[in-house]
Formats: C-alpha cells, structure tokens, sequence
C-alpha cells in the first residue's frame, strides 16, 4: 500500500512537472474548512473558479493561443481539459484527474505554528499523514467523478463528457440557488409577519395603557366635579340626584358620635322653662 501511495504521488509529481504547475499564484479552490490540512468537504472538479481561470491558462498557453483576446467560457474548459490531457488522448483518466486536482488543491505546507515545540520525526510523521490524508481525499474524488461524469463507463472521461457534467454541475448550482433565493425571501416574510405581530401586540398594550390612566384619573375626580357631570346631564329644572356622602370609617366595636340636631326656637325656650322651674 505504502508503495502504492508512493508510485502514486511520484506519478502525479511528474504530470505537475511535464505541465509546468508550481506555486505561480494562480486562484485555487480554497475548501471551506479543514482539518489537520485535511479538506472535510471534496472540492468540485469542475469548479469555475478554476476550470475558467483565464488569467491562469493564458499563462500556461501563452505560446499557443492569443493572450491578448477574451476568451469565451467554453473556450477555457476546452483549453483546462487539454491541459490536463497529458498524453493528448483527448480524454482523462484517474491519474490525470487526480493531478488536475491536486493542482486545484494544493498539498498544504506545514506551517511554521505547527513545528513549535516538535522533533524532526514528529514534524516528518505530521508530514507523513498528510499526505496519506490528501491521497485519500484525492482518489475519493476521482472515484466519484468517474462515477458521475463517465457517461459510457469505459473508466475515461472525454471532452464530451467533462463538458455534460459542467452543464449538469451548473444546473444543479442554479436550482440551488433558486431554492436559497426562496428560502431567504421566506425567511424575511417570517421576520415581517412577526414583527407586525410585535407592533400590533405593542399597540394593544398601549391602549390598554391609555384605558388605565383614564379609569385612574375618573376616580381621583373629587366628588364636586362628579356632581356637575352630573348636573349637566340632566334638562334644566331637573336636579341631579345627590352622591352619597363619604363615611368616616371607625374601628371595629366603635361607634361613630351621635350628631345633635337642631332644635325649633319654642321648643327651645320650653326646655328652658321646664329646667328653671
């Protein structure tokens, strides 16, 4: 296995060679997260970022075709696919695929962070498992770009087939793109619709607000203001009917002191004789 590995990524070493692929700047596909090095997600082969990197193939093609002209979408998957034709068969294999891809992504550098504090063997085993890693992620990705884009399954994929399996590849992002599109616009809809429903609550609590204050404020009214309410709800010469007059309230067991009325002026003077005499 471990001889296999190594025949392997010898074998994709020279392809980068013989294509000239080196560090020269060029857009790579960046997966999203990673771990340990390690894309968690297969990157797409047939991502335009790359397979339409105009900047990037003029620079490879810059002896075959003009460089000083635009080229058209096709044009650039015509000639990414022909660069990576290694022997000019006019279709792609395993190796070629698996080339192609790790020239889209890269085998990651050990970072300078990562050598803190380890030996030599540890930083080659880092090293070691990487690269094992990339392998696998690399071969899962050939076997299922030969799975889904090797139309007549002779184990190749031709210019015919990459160019189908772009289209389909574009499809299938333009419908999931619809569908996010839909997703958000429902989303917002939903924000609306509770927000409205936050704002009506609020009004609502507001005017229970309102009706609060005005009960507060009818009874603080003093007795005199409800009387001449009153007064001008009734026709003229008709009198208002009297408000029961408030009562002291006194503990409980006490009574409440007996109120002397007035007394006539002749029964008054009879009193007064009746105590004389």
């Amino acid at each position: 296995m471990q001889l296999f590995q190594a025949v392997l990524i010898l074998s994709v070493a020279c392809y980068r060679t013989s294509l000239g692929h080196g560090s020269h700047g060029h857009d790579t596909a960046t997966p999203a997260s990673t771990h340990n090095g390690i894309p968690d997600k297969p990157v797409d082969f047939h991502d335009p970022k790359v397979t339409q990197d105009q900047a990037h193939l003029k620079e490879h093609l810059k002896d075959e075709v003009d460089t000083d002209r635009e080229m058209t979408p096709q044009e650039m998957e015509f000639h990414y696919f022909r660069l990576h034709d290694a022997n000019n068969d006019t279709q792609l294999d395993g190796l070629e695929i698996l080339a192609a891809l790790s020239h889209m992504v890269p085998i990651p550098e050990i970072q300078a962070h990562e050598k803190v504090g380890k030996t030599e063997e540890q930083i080659e085993m880092i090293r070691k498992e990487r690269n094992e890693g990339m392998l696998k992620y690399y071969t899962d990705i050939v076997d299922r770009v030969l799975i889904d884009d090797d139309y007549n399954h002779d184990g190749y994929v031709s210019y015919t087939e990459f160019a189908m399996a772009r289209r389909r590849d574009e499809h299938r992002y333009q419908q999931q793109l619809v569908a996010q599109q839909y997703e958000q616009q429902m989303a917002m809809q939903q924000q609306q619709m509770q927000l409205q429903q936050q704002q009506q609550q609020f009004q609502q609590w507001q005017q229970w607000q309102q009706q609060q204050q005005l009960q507060q404020q009818q009874q603080q009214q003093k007795p005199g203001q409800q009387q001449a309410q009153l007064s001008q709800q009734f026709p003229p010469g008709v009198p208002p009917p009297q408000l029961p007059q408030q009562q002291k309230q006194y503990p409980e067991g006490m009574s409440p002191p007996a109120v002397q009325q007035p007394q006539p002026p002749a029964a008054a003077h009879m009193a007064q004789g009746t105590k004389l005499s």
